[in-house]
């Protein structure tokens, strides 16, 4: 869908400042994305969707913040300074930077039942941003087309995770699924096959061919995969480690998972 042409009275060289007075929240309906890394990528794929960045008051002697405004006063693109604590309400660690954007990645159903290899996450349990940031971005980088998460007792799409995931959130469609087990049902019917993790499995990921068509299931560390969506599974999996006792961090496991089945396309 076009968007509406942008109003550039403001399109002078100076940075577009707020005169409305302090605002600590963002506007409604768009994604905040913190940091050089989540923010540049937006500016790179999707311009036309950044409505408003704020940015921290002494940004002239920080070398990527001078790009982000130059790049701002070039698209006139409305920048409010703000003090890094104020910023840091929003979210930790923004690097003096955050970008308010009004669209993302969606969801390709059409590409997703298509042929040729297709590769999407599923997380059960997983409650750590920062391990959600971590396997978005490790998705985006292994061409993976989706990740679902489920609605309740899930971390969701937060400013922190999309710092984390360094861009990848700008590439991978998140999809907030309120039933995953017949979600998983869904990617069935259009020809996936589904694999979870799990370290009870008697099978190890690199014992299995991969077929054209994966999902794979990422339960949390302590808990795994909820009993529904386990058995809604295809196949368990597990990955060798030395200790029983021990489990592998989600985000590292998914990448371990992600990696597997992209080196079997490409080489096998």
């Amino acid at each position: 869908m076009s968007r509406p042409p942008r109003n550039k009275k403001n399109s002078g060289s100076r940075p577009l400042r707020d005169s409305r007075g302090p605002r600590t929240q963002p506007p409604s309906g768009v994604r905040s994305l913190p940091g050089f890394h989540a923010v540049n990528e937006a500016l790179r794929v999707r311009p036309d969707s950044v409505e408003l960045i704020w940015m921290r008051k002494d940004w002239e002697g920080i070398r990527e913040l001078i790009s982000i405004m130059d790049w701002a006063r070039r698209r006139s693109v409305r920048v409010e300074l703000k003090s890094a604590q104020e910023m840091a309400r929003l979210v930790p660690g923004h690097q003096g930077v955050i970008a308010h954007v009004s669209s993302g990645p969606e969801m390709d159903w059409e590409g997703l039942k298509s042929e040729g290899p297709s590769l999407v996450v599923a997380l059960d349990g997983i409650e750590d941003p920062h391990n959600l940031g971590a396997i978005l971005r490790t998705a985006w980088l292994m061409n993976a087309q989706g990740l679902f998460v489920p609605e309740a007792r899930s971390v969701q799409l937060t400013p922190g995770a999309i710092k984390v995931a360094s861009g990848g959130a700008e590439h991978v469609p998140v999809q907030v699924e309120s039933n995953l087990p017949s979600l998983l049902k869904s990617l069935k019917d259009i020809g996936f096959w589904i694999f979870g993790l799990s370290h009870k499995a008697g099978q190890t990921l690199w014992e299995v061919e991969f077929p054209d068509k994966v999902v794979w299931v990422i339960g949390s560390e302590g808990r795994g995969m909820r009993s529904p969506v386990e058995r809604a599974c295809d196949e368990l999996l597990s990955i060798p480690q030395l200790s029983a006792s021990a489990s592998y961090n989600a985000s590292v496991a998914a990448g371990i998972a992600m990696s597997e089945t992209q080196r079997q396309w490409r080489y096998q």
